[in-house]
């Protein structure tokens, strides 16, 4: 899955819970197919035993702010991944830290010519500076990857809750991803949003350091409202 990646306006409770959403999203992710720096989740599941850790840093501008996050998502068989992560969200006035559980639970798996299904799940808590740990945002989603001509296409559909607000969405996401465009170098592309606010576009790629092991990855993107809020990303991912 990915990580605390981006967007700062997914759901309820404004930029806060969006970070916390795309941590809880993004625990395990198979760096094979998706994962960071792609906040658009993939179907494809870990085998039980195999683990990720995958850490990453982002500056975000209007509002000037800045976000860390690091989690480990191990396979847990019966085509299920689960996965647990922290990570903290720092603003000109306050600070946020998150705690993040989710899973994933695959249906069919990706192959070429034929889309892998999977449902995707989570929860979070938030604990602003000297306040106490909540239980801040649920969610869970539809995830179907295409495997197409050497292309990895991505689609999300789901519906997420802010607890504290009693808040209803429905997320979606969208993403296109070309493996090896540049030797050990992915390059993609991706949109999503929810019912209730502007969609966000990014782009991305990950280094192949170590083939199959170590990741570096970088992402920049920008969300299509009034002042153009954007965000830019470096992290990893290493596969144990």
């Amino acid at each position: 899955m990915r990580s605390l990646n981006t967007p700062l306006s997914t759901v309820a409770h404004g930029r806060r819970i969006s970070h916390v959403l795309a941590l809880a999203a993004c625990l395990a992710a198979p760096a094979s197919w998706a994962g960071r720096p792609l906040v658009t989740e993939d179907a494809e599941v870990l085998a039980r035993g195999e683990c990720e850790i995958e850490g990453f840093f982002g500056r975000v501008e209007k509002p000037r702010g800045d976000s860390h996050s690091l989690q480990l998502g191990c396979g847990v068989g019966g085509g299920t991944q689960l996965g647990l992560g922290a990570g903290r969200d720092r603003s000109e006035d306050d600070r946020v830290n998150a705690i993040a559980v989710n899973g994933k639970t695959g249906l069919r798996e990706p192959s070429p010519g034929q889309p892998g299904l999977a449902i995707a799940y989570a929860a979070s808590g938030l604990k602003h500076f000297g306040g106490p740990l909540r239980l801040d945002a649920s969610e869970i989603k539809g995830v179907a990857t295409l495997d197409s001509d050497g292309w990895l296409y991505h689609f999300n559909a789901g519906w997420a809750y802010a607890h504290e607000e009693r808040a209803h969405r429905a997320i979606w996401a969208l993403a296109v991803e070309r493996p090896n465009a540049l030797g050990p170098i992915d390059l993609m592309a991706e949109t999503f949003g929810d019912n209730k606010s502007n969609p966000w576009v990014q782009l991305g790629a990950r280094w192949a350091v170590v083939p199959e092991r170590l990741f570096l990855d970088a992402s920049w993107g920008l969300q299509s409202r009034h002042g153009r809020p954007r965000q830019a990303t470096l992290g990893f991912t290493l596969k144990l």
